[in-house]
């Protein structure tokens, strides 16, 4: 179980990091927005040098990459120091993917495994892999932030907003979802374009005061849910229904996933994907997920709300606290578990 926590983890980010570095266009990826340092391109061979770098090299396992990859993508490299064409951004993913299929095979059994002193003050395999899927997280929310800013330049350049009528004003839809903690699946559903906004709250119950200290208690009948709204010329219902499969457990008992149609269409569309996804045995057991018609839906409260974006600007101060003195995480690294 250990083992298949770490390693869906670690998937998890690395899958997140690829979709974030293919939203930027190709044209953008060799640009340095302002107030960055590095391209996506550099972000991306650097997350797939450091992931061999602190999994395999410092567990001594056998490394897989070229190592001219270190000229380009090294800590403490950069861009404008590139002598030569970097590797292609095709052949960056696909050495990522197999990368990442390389630590589960070579290490799954190897978790407890204690490892030599290092600079992450990790004493075994697991937690060089969590210390990674950490790294990998930072880097990712450098990647949506520079796609946020080299689409704003774009707009600025051509100094007109996109054109906006009467219907596309209003081409709003809604979708609610619940996957257990809706921390998690605010931030899934956030980076995704098209979507417009993400509450976090609670619904499926009849308590009219439901708050967070209620629904973890479970002395509500309420579940935390996220209502997610989107504009459908951009991204459909079918789509954001793909990414809710992904970040949950379809087949885990107790309600711990459901979803909530709005609309006659949703429900159709819903109850489809669900015995699709069953009649596919993806899954050894049964899918349970809970179908329902939309009720009330409680906004939770402040706190609660944007709450990965807290979590992600936390980890940001702590890798910069690390980099420039690297015994910070000595103390605080595992207190994040």
């Amino acid at each position: 179980m250990r083992a298949e926590f770490a390693f869906r983890l670690l998937d998890k980010h690395i899958n997140q990091f690829i979709h974030a570095c293919n939203q930027c266009p190709p044209d953008k990826r060799s640009v340095i927005p302002e107030g960055y340092k590095n391209n996506v391109h550099w972000h991306l061979g650097h997350v797939l040098y450091i992931a061999q770098f602190d999994v395999l090299g410092l567990s001594n396992q056998h490394l897989v990459l070229p190592e001219s990859y270190k000229t380009f993508f090294a800590y403490g490299t950069k861009p404008m120091d590139w002598k030569e064409e970097p590797p292609e951004w095709d052949v960056l993913i696909a050495h990522l993917k197999v990368l990442r299929n390389y630590i589960h095979d070579t290490l799954q059994d190897k978790l407890d495994e204690p490892v030599s002193e290092n600079f992450l003050r990790a004493e075994t395999i697991g937690e060089l892999i969590y210390a990674t899927t950490l790294h990998v997280s930072y880097h990712q929310g450098i990647i949506y932030g520079m796609n946020k800013t080299l689409r704003s330049h774009a707009i600025e350049a051509h100094d007109v907003l996109p054109a906006v009528n009467e219907s596309s004003s209003t081409s709003s839809d809604t979708a609610i979802f619940a996957g257990g903690c809706f921390w998690h699946m605010e931030k899934s559903f956030r980076e995704l374009e098209g979507v417009t906004d993400v509450y976090t709250g609670y619904t499926g119950g009849k308590d009219d005061k439901p708050t967070y200290k209620k629904v973890v208690s479970k002395t509500s009948d309420h579940l935390e849910s996220v209502e997610i709204h989107y504009d459908p010329n951009v991204i459909t219902y079918e789509e954001l229904l793909q990414n809710f499969w992904k970040n949950v457990d379809p087949t885990a008992p107790g309600d711990h996933s459901a979803i909530f149609y709005t609309s006659p269409e949703q429900k159709e569309i819903v109850e489809a994907s669900r015995k699709e996804l069953d009649a596919s045995k993806q899954f050894s057991k049964p899918v349970v997920t809970k179908i329902a018609a939309a009720s009330t839906f409680y906004k939770a409260e402040d706190e609660h709300q944007n709450y990965y974006k807290r979590v992600r600007l936390a980890v940001k101060n702590t890798m910069n606290k690390y980099f420039s003195d690297p015994r910070y995480l000595e103390q605080n690294m595992w207190d994040w578990e």
